[in-house]
């Protein structure tokens, strides 16, 4: 259920995302979050593309077109199932976001959106956790949050082949606060964020 709050405090991890140039937050920002693109849904402004050298010099194709052609033997690659991999889980996430936001729009439109949202963690345990699975620059920051937080499972979020019939059921449990067998929690925030600390 989504949650009206003020100086509520949070931990959020934080790190440089080099596919739009997006910076970390730092201590004392202050940002409202909650009406643009954020740079994790952000990443699907940007076509996936593979370079492939032709005798005129290299030259990009976009992800499905490159697989086309390896797949006919025009193109050879010693990353196949690298880049195979990749494109799948590309699009298994870009499915994912488009039906979890249209879930969210039926069963909790007050919500914040995770196309829109900043995440965050109730604890500093569980921040550290995901700051492990980011891995790289990723830093732990304490924000305060002035506006609306929604507490989900992750682990109800698609992640590989299923049924749309299960995806869609976990979809609405994610938005109706429910836990999985394996609860992966995480805090949807969106509103006035101040960044008052980090921690390591």
């Amino acid at each position: 259920m989504a949650q009206a709050v003020s100086d509520f405090r949070l931990f959020h991890v934080t790190r440089k995302l080099a596919y739009n140039g997006h910076q970390p937050l730092t201590v004392g920002a202050e940002v409202e979050v909650g009406e643009a693109t954020n740079p994790f849904f952000g990443f699907y402004e940007h076509a996936r593309t593979y370079s492939v050298t032709l005798p005129t010099g290299p030259v990009p194709y976009r992800a499905v077109h490159f697989l086309k052609e390896v797949q006919a033997g025009r193109v050879r690659s010693d990353q196949l199932p690298a880049v195979a991999v990749e494109v799948a889980q590309h699009y298994v996430m870009l499915a994912r976001e488009l039906i979890m936001e249209e879930v969210r729009r039926e069963v909790a439109p007050l919500a914040p959106s995770r196309q829109r949202c900043l995440w965050a963690a109730a604890d500093l345990d569980l921040a550290r956790q995901w700051k492990a699975r980011l891995g790289g620059d990723a830093r732990i920051l304490g924000i305060a949050v002035t506006g609306t937080v929604f507490q989900a499972d992750a682990s109800l979020l698609l992640g590989d082949s299923e049924p749309l019939s299960v995806t869609y059921d976990r979809a609405r449990r994610y938005w109706r606060g429910e836990s999985g067998d394996a609860p992966e929690p995480e805090v949807l925030v969106a509103g006035r964020i101040t960044v008052v600390a980090e921690h390591s």
